[in-house]
């Protein structure tokens, strides 16, 4: 049989995988069997504990054990999927982290994340392939970098707005970052010619609308409004933070 469909990238709610840190999977045989993932063109070859990549996703849960001709090979293809990528997911898969180990400037008391493109295609990853607690983890890392560097995602908002749909919570995470947070000038600012290859009109419609809204209320210059995390978060329902 053909391979499940992959999930339209919506940004909706999460299903039976977890989307709070606080479940785990069991550790019955968590480590008993692999399966291989082809990633890209190349087909790339991987191995990951089935039941682990299974736990915090539908899309490999469905796939692997049903009676879908992967779950007989215990193999599956992913031929959009970019290496870097996903050697980040599997990071995050088995160490929960979404540090940037590679970079030369992170260490224990400096820790340094993935980029907000990076971080961005993570989140696409995990909406296609329904890991709605990487997606969770994905907006948390975004919105600590802003808040600890001062550094505006506005590289990663042409690929959010190209790969999500609107309603995402990606889509709107990062427009409030950007209204808040970001100068919003042509000429010395995020709008100008040096960034224009990283915007669509759409975003910049959205994010004009967000700043026109956070100009006309009495939060500080350059301050995010104080929402709730869980509110960017993706979840099952009756479930959250």
């Amino acid at each position: 049989m053909s391979t499940p469909p992959s999930k339209p990238q919506t940004g909706g709610s999460a299903g039976k995988a977890p989307s709070t840190p606080n479940r785990s999977p069991s550790s019955e045989k968590l480590y008993k069997e692999t399966v291989k993932i082809l990633i890209g063109p190349g087909k790339e070859a991987y191995s990951v504990h089935k039941e682990l990549l299974c736990f915090y996703s539908d899309f490999f849960r469905a796939a692997f054990n049903g009676s879908f001709k992967e779950a007989i090979e215990s193999q599956i293809e992913l031929p959009d999927a970019e290496v870097s990528i996903f050697e980040a997911f599997q990071t995050w898969l088995y160490a929960r982290t979404l540090l940037n180990a590679e970079d030369p400037m992170d260490k224990p008391d400096r820790p340094v994340y993935h980029s907000h493109p990076i971080l961005a295609k993570l989140w696409i990853f995990g909406d296609k392939y329904q890991i709605p607690l990487l997606r969770n983890n994905v907006t948390d890392i975004m919105h600590a970098k802003v808040e600890k560097d001062n550094n505006t995602p506005v590289k990663a908002i042409k690929l959010v707005f190209e790969n999500t749909l609107p309603g995402s919570s990606l889509r709107e995470a990062i427009v409030t970052i950007m209204a808040h947070k970001a100068k919003l000038s042509v000429t010395d600012g995020v709008l100008g010619t040096h960034f224009a290859e990283h915007w669509t009109l759409e975003a910049a419609i959205d994010v004009m609308d967000k700043a026109a809204s956070a100009w006309s209320s009495d939060l500080p210059l350059s301050t995010l409004p104080k929402t709730e995390r869980c509110h960017y978060h993706v979840h099952a329902e009756g479930e959250h933070c």
